[in-house]
């Protein structure tokens, strides 16, 4: 998860943690875990964020591949064999 990426389009869009905390019904200690890596987002939260900040890729800040894409490409190629 890309904590940064997912501050800074909270900034863009104006957004506290305060409100955020609000539209996700959670309280504003329990979002910095979340923003800090002490906790984690649900799914729930995750499409109510995206919604919120009208994200294009949620992808790209939510979830990173636990694979590299190299090491993923020669995977890939192995299973098409």
């Amino acid at each position: 998860m890309s904590f940064d990426k997912l501050k800074g389009k909270m900034t863009e869009g104006h957004l506290s943690q305060k409100s955020m905390a609000q539209n996700l019904g959670i309280t504003v200690q329990a979002l910095n875990a979340k923003l800090n890596g002490r906790s984690q987002f649900t799914l729930g939260e995750v499409v109510k964020i995206t919604e919120m900040l009208s994200l294009k890729d949620p992808v790209d800040i939510f979830f990173n591949p636990s694979v590299p894409k190299m090491q993923q490409n020669k995977s890939d190629r192995k299973e098409a064999s």
